[in-house]
Order: C-alpha cells, then sequence, then structure tokens
C-alpha cells in the first residue's frame, strides 16, 4: 500500500508555535506568492509577545504588521538560560550608582514602550518586582542573556529621581532608557504602527512604512529631563 508523502511546498499559509527572533528565509521562500501567508510569535527576549503576520509578495518578500499578544516558548536552539535572579546579581557591591528621570513604572506597565525599547535590547530582558508591604514601590530589573550585566531601577510612588544600579561590560538601563527617549521622540507611537518586511538580505523592523526603518532605535535623537 502506497502512501502520500507530505505536500510540497509552496504552502498558503506558513504558521509557527513557538516564538522566534527573526522570521527564516526559507519561510518566505515555501509560501506562495503572492497569496501566502506566515504568521509566527516574534520578538527578542525583552518583549517576545507579538505576532508577526506577514504577507508573502512577488519577488521574495514578506510583510506586513505586529498584533497580538501570545506567549509562546523561544526556539530551542535560541532560548536563553534564565535560572533565578540571584544568578545574575553578582558583583551587587561593585555596581554603578547614577539616578534616572524615567520612572521604570512607566517602562513597566506600558506595552508600546516595551515593544519598541525591546528592538534595541533583544538579547536582555526584564523583570518587574513590586514590594510586598503595599508601599507601591518596585524594581526594574534588565538582565542580559549572557548575565555578564544587568540594572534595576528602584520606583517611589512620589519619587521625581529614581535610583540607578548597573553592573556589566553594557549599561543595560542606559540601553533602555536610550530607547525609550527615541520611541517619546518620535511621539510614542503604539505597536501596531510598526512593521516587518523580510528578504534574502534579512529582516528589517520600520514604522507606517518600509521607507522609515527602526533597526537604529537606541540611536535616535531624544528629548533629556525629568520623566513625571
Amino acid at each position: 500500500m502506497s502512501r502520500a508523502g507530505p505536500t510540497p511546498p509552496p504552502y498558503q499559509r506558513v504558521i509557527a508555535t513557538y516564538a522566534v527572533t527573526a522570521i527564516p528565509y526559507a519561510w518566505v521562500e515555501q509560501a506562495e506568492a503572492p497569496r501566502g501567508r506566515i504568521v509566527a510569535p516574534w520578538g527578542g527576549s525583552f518583549f517576545p509577545y507579538s505576532f508577526a503576520a506577514l504577507d508573502v509578495r512577488d519577488g521574495g518578500r514578506a510583510e506586513g504588521r505586529f498584533t497580538g499578544y501570545p506567549a509562546f516558548m523561544r526556539s530551542r536552539t535560541l532560548r536563553p538560560a534564565r535560572g533565578f535572579l540571584d544568578g545574575f546579581l553578582h558583583h551587587r557591591e561593585a555596581a554603578d550608582a547614577t539616578t534616572t528621570g524615567i520612572s521604570p513604572l512607566r517602562l513597566a506597565q506600558d506595552p508600546d514602550a516595551l515593544f519598541y525599547t525591546g528592538l534595541a535590547l533583544p538579547d536582555a530582558w526584564h523583570l518587574p518586582v513590586p514590594a510586598d508591604d503595599d508601599s507601591g514601590e518596585m524594581t526594574l530589573w534588565i538582565l542580559a542573556d549572557d548575565q555578564a550585566s544587568w540594572a534595576s531601577v528602584d520606583h517611589t510612588p512620589d519619587g521625581r529621581e529614581y535610583a540607578v544600579a548597573q553592573y556589566g561590560p553594557r549599561r543595560l538601563w542606559d540601553e533602555a532608557e536610550a530607547a525609550y527617549r527615541a520611541w517619546e521622540a518620535l511621539g510614542r507611537p503604539s505597536r501596531d504602527r510598526a512593521g516587518l518586511s523580510v528578504t534574502a538580505d534579512g529582516q528589517q523592523v520600520w514604522l507606517d512604512t518600509p521607507e522609515h526603518g527602526l533597526s537604529a532605535l537606541a540611536d535616535l535623537p531624544g528629548p533629556r529631563g525629568t520623566g513625571d
């Protein structure tokens, strides 16, 4: 008895059930143009909670926008080790102490801010830890996937300046703040204004149109001053 094998490409739909930091071009090649669609959980460590819904076009290009708030496991080959918070917080006594005018609560509670900030920190993750005494205080931790760098920012309800501690070869809060300021300078766009293009040369995130790339978000100039 003969048995039919898998249907060969091209496919009308390519659907991923794990999160990826980049859409493999092989998926574009396997999707039917111009009617094929790719749907995949997408994002780096900082904000992996978006579906990329891309239409495959003639010429080997896929393009679309972000939607939803999926929570899928990362690809096994790209999944960083997490462990416990204590495993990241080495050399606390050697951390650099500064302050910031941005309340970490503003970043931690705004999905749009997290999405755009995450474009600049795809290899670090954030962990908000509220105080357990009903004080309204909270510490936002930013932790590098390689466990070599970390940062913390302490929120107090009546604060105007917030204590920052940073350790390691990277200054993770400085990177996050630069990206946040850049997002503010763009007018605080919502995530649904962002899109993704995938070609044989790689992927590019853009704002409103593919001509307005966001690959260097952290390098954009942003206003300075106090946050609240």
